[in-house]
């Protein structure tokens, strides 16, 4: 399961084939193609997501550095009935070198469900 946490507007989970480690995306549940058409009242349900993951990156990462990115559909293009905005954070855990930029292709060392199941239930316990 890739599923990391939901709450009433959104939902935030590991996607499928994820180029770097603990990447995660945040997700509206409603479907819309632009973030310009999110009503203002469900933002609140987008920081609070924001601010879950980011808590649980910091305290079970130990605080990395980390990107976001927005991805909305294109402004004045028609309705995008395929597309769904959303907000990428991709933590800086390891760097691309000469194998992904020779060929475009990202060697993640951890399973998006893996790193669901950590991002969900913390640390592991120690046998």
């Amino acid at each position: 399961m890739r599923l990391v946490a939901e709450n009433d507007e959104f939902v935030t989970v590991c996607p499928f084939a994820p180029r770097f480690p603990f990447e995660t995306w945040i997700l509206p549940a409603a479907h819309r193609a632009r973030y310009e058409e999110t009503p203002a009242a469900e933002f609140i349900g987008l920081a609070a997501a924001v601010r879950q993951v980011l808590g649980r990156m910091s305290e079970f990462l130990d605080d990395p550095p980390y990107n976001f990115m927005l991805h909305s559909a294109p402004l004045r293009a028609p309705a995008l009935d395929h597309f769904h905005w959303h907000l990428e954070i991709i933590p800086k855990l390891t760097r691309v070198a000469g194998f992904e930029w020779g060929t475009g292709f990202f060697i993640n060392p951890t399973p998006p469900e893996e790193a669901a199941r950590y991002l969900r239930a913390g640390l592991p316990t120690v046998s």
